[in-house]
């Protein structure tokens, strides 16, 4: 299908991380690691510059902290294009594995993609805290509930749809996006105490910046979810409920984006009093903002994962 011309910008400062060029390197090595992979995935994921991803995401990044992620951001994504589209029953004994890896209850591990998160939980220990680490956990269990929610509506002979609002609710578990914003917090130097986390700004901050990433990713990856009989997409959800055409779908998601985009604008210009934190929260809606604005370097340029056919 023809995509529609638009644009969609973030008014935030672009940077970029010095360490791209080994971290891909070294993602290009993990990826030959991954032998629980078909040939034919490896071949996208050469494409897909899960690097760029990574370097773009959080510029800010030391080598460190980005070999972290990097590998991290390798794991979810074979993850869910290995399992994603399994039995319910699959599915979830596949993320029960993850979850026990998280929490350390388990030291072996059945392939390269549940090896990556145990050194990624290893790796990551030394800079979190006890209460940092249990979100984490808790996050990819929201994740994993959005994998078991799609999978009524995707990968079937017939594919449904849900309702736009119903969809809001998958899409901001299914996108991983808090965990995302967990990584912010080790960037800026900032795990934030429990008070800080729970504030309702923070909260929805962090939901804000998940539902973005969600919607810029359904927008410029419809074509390619058509292929795959994906129904969890932002533009198809609102043509199926709307029943209309493909180009007031798009303008509409655009519409969805962008409202969400002017309300995190206006909480970081509005933040309440937090005290001894007060620095400490600017400074992580910064790296929100460098993460937002490095979508577009990834997607415009850096990456051939969502082409509409293998080449």
């Amino acid at each position: 299908m023809k995509t529609p011309t638009f644009t969609i910008e973030y008014p935030f400062e672009l940077r970029h991380n010095p360490h791209l060029e080994s971290l891909e390197k070294q993602v290009s090595t993990w990826i030959d690691d991954y032998k629980c992979l078909p040939e034919s995935l490896k071949k996208r994921y050469r494409k897909s510059n899960f690097g760029k991803f990574t370097t773009s995401f959080f510029p800010a990044a030391n080598a460190e902290q980005s070999t972290i992620i990097g590998r991290w951001i390798l794991a979810a994504f074979a993850f869910d294009d290995l399992y994603g589209s399994n039995s319910l029953e699959n599915l979830r004994l596949q993320c029960q594995k993850v979850i026990d890896i998280l929490e350390g209850k388990a030291t072996e591990f059945e392939n390269e993609i549940f090896e990556a998160f145990g050194t990624v939980r290893k790796e990551i220990l030394s800079a979190v805290t006890e209460n940092w680490m249990k979100r984490f956990v808790a996050h990819h269990q929201f994740w994993f509930e959005g994998m078991e929610e799609e999978t009524i509506y995707s990968y079937n002979d017939k594919v449904s749809y849900p309702s736009l609002e119903e969809y809001k609710i998958i899409r901001e578990k299914v996108s991983g996006g808090r965990t995302l914003c967990d990584f912010l917090e080790v960037i800026s130097g900032f795990i934030m105490p429990d008070e800080i986390f729970s504030h309702p700004a923070i909260f929805r901050i962090r939901q804000l910046v998940t539902l973005m990433l969600s919607w810029f990713n359904d927008i410029h990856s419809v074509p390619w979810e058509l292929e795959r009989g994906e129904a969890t997409n932002l533009v198809l959800v609102i043509k199926n409920e709307n029943s209309c055409t493909m180009e007031e779908a798009y303008d509409k998601a655009i519409e969805i984006h962008d409202d969400d985009l002017a309300e995190f604008i206006r909480i970081k210009e509005n933040l309440p009093d937090f005290g001894r934190y007060n620095e400490q929260v600017r400074k992580y809606i910064d790296h929100a903002e460098l993460l937002l604005k490095g979508q577009e370097i990834w997607y415009f340029g850096g990456t051939e994962r969502y082409t509409s056919a293998e080449k």
